[in-house]
């Protein structure tokens, strides 16, 4: 049901932050729910399905596994719809369904080289989250991330994308913070940044 949820949510381009506001929680409370992290009252699920017009139905089943080929096909429907926030909400929520998760469920999260976004900054920041998870994992890294297409030629200050224009002072900040995998490959963005709040 919450993958439906979820689903529904993003056809309809809504944020974590606008389901919150519709039905009276937190964005955090949304994220956690959303990944799984959480055991949500049916009251809540049911506002919820309310808020994106889904008729809630439920059924005892597995959420499913996080995959980086389900964030790749997410982000490229955020990017063509105009909404880099959005796309990185979906990287964010891939790395909050993988994190804790056994070296296996990584290993299957990354393994398959996922379609490409259309845009080749994401794709590299997409090859730098497989390396990321699977270093922190005990993993090698997949042969897919470590392809010359997946490092970028000129840097990619990924504030810069989401504000909408130059942020020198962010730019810095997030170039000196950023995770190793992600500026190997020329993607800057500041730690901070691939935590849900």
């Amino acid at each position: 049901m919450v993958e439906r949820l979820r689903a529904a949510r993003i056809e309809l381009r809504l944020s974590q932050a606008d389901i919150a506001e519709r039905i009276g929680t937190t964005q955090s409370a949304i994220a956690r729910l959303e990944s799984g992290r959480s055991d949500p009252r049916l009251s809540t699920l049911e506002r919820y399905a309310r808020a994106v017009g889904v008729e809630p139905t439920f059924a005892a089943g597995r959420p499913a596994a996080p995959s980086l080929e389900r964030t790749a096909d997410e982000v490229r429907a955020s990017l063509k719809a105009g909404d880099a926030s959005e796309a990185l909400r979906h990287v964010i929520q891939f790395l909050d369904d993988i994190d804790g998760a056994d070296r296996a469920v990584v290993r299957r999260a990354v393994r398959v080289e996922p379609d490409g976004t259309g845009d080749e900054r994401w794709d590299a920041l997409l090859a730098g989250i497989a390396e990321y998870v699977s270093r922190r994992a005990g993993l090698s890294v997949p042969g897919w991330a470590s392809a010359p297409g997946r490092f970028l030629r000129r840097f990619w200050f990924v504030i810069e994308e989401l504000m909408g224009r130059p942020m020198p002072g962010l730019a810095a900040l997030s170039a000196g913070s950023a995770q190793q995998e992600l500026a190997s490959r020329g993607v800057f963005l500041d730690h901070a940044s691939l935590e849900s709040v």
